[in-house]
């Protein structure tokens, strides 16, 4: 079943990739929110988990189906729903992470090397955030990173490679993202924000439901 439904998730996600290449709006509008929901069924057979941790797995996946919906519409008032949707599921994937609490130290600190390293992006975004949407959605943005960057660092403190890899990908996709809103759309293609963001959820997902483990 978990093979079916990865694989399935797949072709979907990639048919996501090419409307956003493609500039089919239709197809990514189905695909998008289709692929995450694909991911959300997947956090609910995949692993072999407690079940606490599989419920906050499948918490995190289902409020990145909302932030994934909420941006398929422009405007500052979408963005800041859809920020908010990808925070709690976060805050459920660090909370995972935290209980399945298997590392070493040194996993913990190689989190947090990577987390402060992400940090560097945000005075870059900061200003374009506070142009754009005054000082709530400058605050939005910074409380975002602390969150992301605690759900990095609980990825690495498991000491599951997928789960720290997805991690760093989910990361990076919203780095890009952010360079996108903030600072320019010219920066980078929204391919950069969609490849990684996928790979990201899906290697995140399956690292904290340890699959393979």
């Amino acid at each position: 079943m978990t093979v079916l439904v990865l694989v399935v998730a797949g072709a979907v996600i990639v048919a996501d990739w090419w409307a956003v290449a493609t500039a089919r709006r239709r197809a990514e509008v189905v695909c998008k929110p289709l692929g995450m929901a694909l991911l959300v069924v997947l956090a609910g057979v995949a692993g072999n988990v407690s079940t606490d941790i599989r419920l906050l797995v499948i918490a995190g996946a289902f409020f990145g189906l909302l932030g994934d919906t909420a941006l398929l519409y422009e405007g500052q008032a979408w963005f800041l729903r859809g920020l908010v949707a990808f925070a709690v599921g976060h805050s459920f994937y660090a909370a995972a992470a935290i209980g399945l609490g298997m590392g070493s130290t040194a996993w913990w600190g190689v989190g947090f090397v990577v987390a402060l390293f992400s940090w560097r992006f945000v005075p870059r975004v900061v200003p374009g955030a506070r142009a754009w949407g005054g000082t709530l959605m400058m605050s939005a943005v910074i409380f975002y990173a602390v969150i992301i960057a605690a759900m990095v660092i609980g990825a690495f403190g498991t000491g599951l490679w997928l789960a720290a890899a997805g991690a760093t990908l989910f990361a990076m996709s919203d780095w890009v993202l952010g360079q996108r809103v903030f600072v320019g759309p010219e920066t980078f293609h929204r391919l950069a924000v969609m490849v990684p963001y996928h790979v990201g959820q899906t290697l995140l997902l399956l690292g904290l439901l340890q699959v393979g483990v």
